[in-house]
């Protein structure tokens, strides 16, 4: 009885430990791996203005990054501390652009990135042929 109490404590420790363990960013990043591309955004929380501009880039042009496949991930102040970072991005801010590949394919360091980005994606192979194959990921955004 006393082996299947510690087999069973063995068990249940684990999961309910499980709250407090970290998202390892680059898993996370790769599980979107030839589906999605990333736009991963870490900054401060001072910098409201900033997360401003970037959260309504988002809004104003929801359809335009849906027909780009693009993921918004945020990563704003203390929620920092609820991931592993890779050293690309530990102690760094600022927005970068992920392809399918899991490559960054830019960063900056304000919205610079997000003036091009559209234009960026649109130039990359990929995009290229998804605009062939799909007409649908080309067509206009009310």
């Amino acid at each position: 009885m006393i082996k299947i109490l510690f087999f069973l404590t063995l068990l249940i420790f684990p999961t309910m430990s499980n709250s407090n363990t970290k998202i390892n960013l680059e898993n996370y990043i790769n599980s979107f791996s030839w589906n999605k591309r990333i736009v991963l955004f870490i900054t401060k929380a001072k910098y409201i203005h900033f997360i401003n501009e970037v959260d309504n880039f988002f809004d104003k042009y929801n359809c335009e990054n849906k027909k780009r496949n693009l993921e918004y991930i945020k990563i704003v102040g203390d929620e920092v501390n609820k991931y592993t970072l890779p050293d690309k991005y530990e102690n760094k801010y600022g927005i970068w652009l992920i392809g399918y590949d899991g490559q960054v394919k830019g960063h900056s360091t304000d919205i610079s990135l997000l003036k091009k980005i559209h234009h960026l994606i649109d130039e990359m192979p990929v995009r290229k042929r998804e605009m062939i194959d799909s007409p649908e990921k080309n067509g206009r955004c009310n």
